[in-house]
């Protein structure tokens, strides 16, 4: 009798076994069904129809099938399996991160079911991973289009960072190679995206280009990957299985003995870690006319009178260069702004006693708040730790910033960016906003480019912030197209090797010593993190899930490396806890993954933020 074996976008690892009822001679691996699940019914995965002799009053038969042909094929499956190991999840939520986006009801094309791609005979053949450097931007699109030219057969799968720059590169591709090029994206409609994921089903010698979710399209024929800014946050997915798509993709690049080619400004710490190790290889394109970096130092006694976020001599340098007619931009860490309070004299922080956050000051400036737990404590205007008077510290945000220019050179047009761009921007010459505003940088002629703090990108608890902020560094660099234009750097500590290794443009600076850090903490490259995080919002229940996972951190001998309030402490009414662990060895990843799915956790894989 055949058993048809289900599994469900649920967070346990185990399978559900039906009788194929009346569709018996349509059903096979790979496609979605409609089945009973307790009280309920639920949409799940056919992954295997298998012969057993059963008492078939013990099963209930599936109540309907959504597709003609299977959507996923061999590849597909195993790297669901690769996910849902590596990633911590169940192999059902590793297979509804591919289709999930998918509508059930669609028209329904005739086709042959994929095949199973490449020859086992052949593998790592034609493997091989390359880290092009482009220094400068303009390069990066002429080399992408020579890369396209030289795959003579097979398919091409391009992954982007942001929807706007896949539909950029789309325009223009198509324009040369037809309908051989499609387009896949989360902001598709679902009928759309069918279209494409059945396309690419059945069709060869494609050109696919999208987003991170394009990692999972159903190519049987793929010969080359290329994934543009590789580094880029946004190929992490958020929920659970949290996968890096450029790991991904590398899994596909290896099953298929195809190169994997990854565009980047600067190289991340593990990325230079793998080229060091032998795993992959590097070419550098273009570093001439490069814009010049320069450190600001920033004190009190070096900062304006009236617009204290800048030094007066890069005040100084704004100016001069709104007098040439040029334009300049200005970036900034923070949107809003607040009163961080910190304590002249001994650098005492006021750190909420519940969760360790930053308190702020309120507007009347007698009370502390915490943002996140909402504590609201007395302020008698002195430092708990040391006595002294001297407290308190404004730490402006891009509003504030964009108001007191605007009142301070009213015959100048200051516009702040928000990240759309919808016109709103075409004439400026002051534009202000956070790193969003390295969309436009190749846009415009830019003459000056203001990092306002180089601590606010710095002064994040995290182990990788001085990697990312010297990467979106040279991003902005690469995407200037002015060689003449000087990028000023504002900081309190400018002898900072991240600061020399940019001012120097002597990468190898930084990477050396942040490695040696790194190996000295033992933080990845050099061991693998894994964050747990729980939530609740009664005490008693929140408790009992944190004496779940310190016994089992305990009763394993694990390295707890961090136990605490996550960040933030409080997501939607939920308070959130975390713990860190680092393993330099292989551990049991199923039976962790068993533990978090009893007390409903979170499991993130060497997280990009701890």
């Amino acid at each position: 009798m055949k058993i048809v074996e289900v599994a469900f976008d649920i967070p346990i690892e185990k399978t559900f076994d039906y009788l194929p009822g009346k569709f018996l001679e349509n059903i096979c691996k790979g496609v979605r069904v409609r089945v009973p699940f307790g009280r309920q019914k639920k949409v799940g995965i056919v992954v295997s129809i298998k012969e057993e002799e059963v008492d078939k009053r013990k099963y209930k038969n599936i109540l309907r099938v959504y597709d003609n042909v299977p959507l996923l094929n061999d590849e597909l499956f195993t790297l669901s399996e690769f996910i849902s190991k590596k990633y911590l999840s169940s192999k059902g939520q590793a297979l509804f991160s591919m289709i999930g986006g998918l509508p059930l009801k669609y028209t329904f094309p005739v086709i042959e079911p994929a095949t199973k791609n490449g020859s086992e005979s052949s593998l790592f053949q034609n493997y091989r991973k390359v880290y092009k450097i482009f220094l400068k931007d303009i390069k990066r699109k002429e080399t992408y289009q020579r890369i396209i030219q030289s795959v003579q057969s097979g398919s091409i799968l391009f992954l982007f960072p942001e929807v706007s720059i896949a539909e950029e590169y789309y325009r223009e591709i198509a324009s040369i190679y037809g309908e051989r090029v499609v387009l896949f994206h989360s902001e598709l409609k679902k009928q759309e995206k069918m279209g494409v994921w059945l396309k690419i089903l059945t069709g060869k010698n494609l050109i696919i280009l999208g987003t991170r979710i394009a990692v999972f399209l159903p190519a049987k024929d793929i010969k080359t990957i290329i994934i543009d800014r590789g580094n880029d946050p946004s190929y992490r997915e958020q929920q659970t299985p949290k996968y890096n798509a450029c790991e991904v993709a590398d899994f596909r690049a290896l099953y298929n003995q195809s190169p994997i080619i990854i565009g980047e400004p600067a190289l991340s710490l593990t990325e230079y870690f793998d080229i060091q190790s032998g795993k992959g290889l590097q070419e550098i394109y273009n570093g001439e006319g490069l814009p010049s970096i320069h450190t600001i130092f920033m004190s009190r006694k070096t900062v304006d009178k009236n617009l204290s976020f800048f030094v007066t001599d890069t005040l100084s340098m704004i100016e001069e260069t709104l007098l040439r007619k040029g334009k300049i931009a200005i970036l900034h860490n923070r949107k809003g702004s607040s009163k961080i309070l910190r304590c002249e004299k001994c650098e005492y922080r006021f750190p909420c006693e519940t969760c360790g956050s930053p308190m702020t000051l309120s507007d009347d400036g007698k009370n502390l708040l915490c943002r996140f737990c909402k504590i609201v404590v007395p302020f008698d205007k002195k430092c708990p730790s040391c006595g002294g008077k001297k407290v308190g510290e404004r730490v402006y945000g891009i509003e504030k910033i964009y108001r007191l220019l605007k009142e301070y050179y009213p015959d100048f047009t200051i516009v702040k960016f928000t990240g759309r761009t919808d016109g709103t921007e075409e004439e400026f010459d002051i534009i202000i906003g956070t790193s969003v505003i390295k969309k436009i940088l190749g846009s415009y002629n830019f003459s000056l480019l203001v990092i306002v703090s180089g601590e606010s990108f710095l002064n994040i608890p995290d182990y990788n912030s001085e990697e990312r902020f010297f990467v979106l560094v040279n991003e902005m660099r690469s995407l200037i197209n002015n060689p003449e234009c000087k990028v000023l750097i504002q900081t309190r500590s400018p002898n900072l090797e991240v600061y020399k290794a940019l001012v120097e443009n002597n990468p190898d600076l930084f990477y050396t010593r942040e490695l040696s850090v790194r190996k000295q903490l033992l933080y990845p490259p050099f061991s693998e993190m894994i964050k747990i995080e729980i939530k609740g919002t009664k005490k008693d229940v929140f408790e009992r899930k944190k004496e779940v996972v310190e016994d089992y951190i305990k009763e394993k001998g694990y390295e707890l490396f961090y136990s605490g309030p996550s960040f933030p402490p409080v997501k939607k009414g939920k308070g959130v806890w975390k713990y860190l662990l680092r393993f330099q060895d292989d551990f049991d990843r199923d039976d962790l993954r068993k533990m978090a799915e009893e007390i409903d956790a979170t499991l993130e894989e060497n997280p990009s933020q701890i």
